[in-house]
């Protein structure tokens, strides 16, 4: 389907002659001849692309320009001017105009400024659609859970997207959503049309990660054969999430503090500051404060991203959420395989629910992955979920009639495991009646439920 354009212009036989030009390029034209007519037909017709005069005999382009503004969607309009009206042309640049052109004007002219036009609205189609799926993937609710912490989490998330926070720390073991979490703050901000660029410094060594991020200009070092923008530069009023920080040498972080903290930088070789606003989300499985008190993370930087923390709870500590991220996984890989499981096994559930989780919701996902990829029939089949045996790190219990020795791997003297343990086997020792456990831990009842609430184990 051709492109509509509207030209808005008194001087008919000026308006017959583009529209006869521009037909032949393939668009589809129609002529308004005063403000007043131009407006009703933006609105009527809701053209791609408007041409309009400055000189109109009711109004001028300039408060017509104002009025087209605030129609949905906004059209894109190029201002025609006479000779040496420089003013009105800034003036109508300022408001919104894409272009202007000053008259008397060559046609091949205006033919490039128009497919100059188009194809940046083509552009901006295609940001917005691709935008639109993104906050569509990664809205509140791909935040799969209802349990207390998770809706604590997604509160947090919706204050933050109503306001601009320049840093995020986003903590938490591997596998607990880190990224989707960087993903979700972006996508559902003030930034969700600019980049979202992601990096592992874990992953890139350090000579490369600083080229990474920083850029270089030609001629900094041997390869460099000419200018590279960093990706500081390419997130320009965007998001860059670096991932698994704390692998950053401290000498890195050094140069990242004064980023932050200036919002200027240097290309590497290079001469001149660059000024950028951009939003830094930084994650981290590492225990900061342990790395800070080895000197390998700078505590300067850790209180220039602590402005806004948030933790990404492990799974263990959010059990009540494994049977919707279960039934989730099975028929996103259901769709993605082209399978149709609908059965899972209440002994797959009750396996799910009471293992340990060491990798969190990335091993849950792979596990149903590999089980539904696997299984035949509707029906997930047991057989192919293999679920890590905890061996050495197991928390060991041995009991008497008077007495519980706890047997703790010093590799893994977790106090939230030796709790649910300890909870675990209390409860079972008086038949899961919770006065009775709470007398004999020396706690109260609420207390009792509230840590058991935490653990999963209130049905």
């Amino acid at each position: 389907m051709s492109e509509l354009i509207l030209i808005v212009d008194d001087e008919r036989f000026l308006c017959k002659q583009l529209e006869k030009a521009l037909s032949q390029e393939g668009y589809s034209i129609i002529s308004a001849f005063t403000g007043k007519e131009g407006i009703e037909f933006a609105k009527r017709e809701n053209p791609a692309l408007i041409l309009l005069d400055y000189k109109l005999p009711d109004t001028n382009g300039i408060e017509t320009l104002q009025s087209l503004s605030t129609i949905e969607p906004h059209p894109t309009i190029i201002m025609m001017t006479g000779y040496g009206s420089i003013e009105v042309a800034v003036s109508a640049i300022k408001m919104g105009a894409y272009d202007y052109i000053e008259k008397p004007f060559h046609i091949d002219k205006l033919k490039v400024i128009i497919r100059n036009a188009l194809s940046t609205i083509e552009l901006k189609r295609n940001l917005n659609t691709a935008t639109s799926r993104e906050q569509e993937k990664y809205g509140f609710n791909s935040l799969i859970g209802k349990s207390e912490v998770i809706k604590e989490v997604i509160y947090l998330f919706q204050k933050l997207s109503e306001t601009d926070p320049k840093t995020i720390f986003v903590t938490g073991e591997s596998g607990t959503g880190k990224g989707l979490a960087a993903r979700i703050l972006h996508f559902n901000g003030g930034r969700a049309e600019k980049p979202f660029i992601e990096l592992n410094c874990a992953a890139i060594p350090e000579t490369l990660l600083e080229s990474e991020l920083f850029g270089y200009e030609a001629g900094a070092f041997t390869d460099a054969k000419k200018m590279k923008k960093g990706i500081l530069e390419l997130a320009d009023e965007g998001t860059i999430f670096l991932d698994e920080i704390g692998d950053m040498t401290p000498a890195l972080q050094a140069k990242l503090v004064k980023v932050i903290e200036e919002k200027t930088f240097r290309r590497m070789g290079g001469t001149r500051d660059i000024s950028i606003d951009v939003r830094v989300i930084a994650a981290t499985n590492h225990d900061v404060r342990e790395l800070i008190s080895k000197n390998l993370f700078r505590e300067d930087l850790y209180h220039r991203l602590n402005v806004i923390n948030i933790k990404m709870p492990p799974l263990r500590e959010r059990k009540e959420d494994i049977p919707l991220l279960t039934d989730y996984f099975v028929a996103y890989f259901n769709n993605e395989a082209h399978r149709d499981i609908t059965i899972i096994p209440e002994e797959m559930r009750e396996a799910f629910l009471s293992y340990h989780w060491p990798g969190n919701i990335r091993e849950l996902r792979n596990t149903i992955e590999r089980a539904v990829l696997l299984s035949e029939g509707r029906k997930l089949n047991p057989r192919y979920t293999k679920l890590e045996e905890r061996i050495e790190d197991e928390i060991k219990i041995e009991k008497s009639e008077d007495r519980m020795i706890l047997e703790i791997p010093l590799a893994d003297a977790s106090l939230t495991k030796i709790e649910e343990k300890v909870i675990r086997e209390a409860l079972d020792l008086n038949d899961r009646n919770q006065t009775k456990t709470a007398e004999l831990l020396g706690i109260t009842r609420e207390v009792l439920r509230y840590r058991m609430k935490k653990m999963g184990l209130l049905d």
